[in-house]
């Protein structure tokens, strides 16, 4: 299997649309970079390998009142059991923190593990955090 990651994703994109042959797939970082871009995936091996780099990554999202160490928490937790956040956005209205960040599960042992570890720590904080397949995104993004 041949790899498109986020430093060769451009010798894949001509006119704002990725050129995917059959056997090639997605690292989740150059999946972020393609719609971080709006490049279009057309025919059925970019689409393919769009859905393959989807299936690993994850999107968390945290809130409560801030306080100190939020961030560092919440991404060691996600270091500890081998993820890599590959998008992270926060700010924090009346006092109120609130954090997505996106995640590739691909060094993890899995979704389940990432959840309850990331249950523990929201306990542990006081915090809402709450952890969806990047694909439902998408899919809701179709309808």
């Amino acid at each position: 299997m041949r790899i498109i990651t986020s430093e060769n994703v451009g010798a894949f994109v001509k006119d704002g649309v990725l050129h995917v042959d059959d056997g090639w797939t997605l690292a989740p970082s150059a999946l972020e970079y393609l719609r971080r871009n709006r490049v279009r995936f057309e025919g059925e091996e970019s689409r393919a390998a769009a859905a393959a780099a989807a299936e690993n990554l994850v999107v968390i999202t945290v809130q409560g009142i801030d306080k100190p160490g939020i961030i560092a928490t919440v991404a060691g937790e996600v270091a500890s059991q081998h993820g890599n956040v590959t998008d992270l956005s926060q700010t924090i209205l009346a006092g109120v923190f609130v954090m997505v960040l996106v995640v590739d599960l691909t060094g993890t042992d899995g979704y389940d593990s990432l959840v309850a570890g990331l249950e523990r720590v929201g306990e542990e904080l006081g915090m809402e955090i709450s952890v969806r397949l990047y694909s439902v995104y998408e899919a809701m993004h179709r309808i």
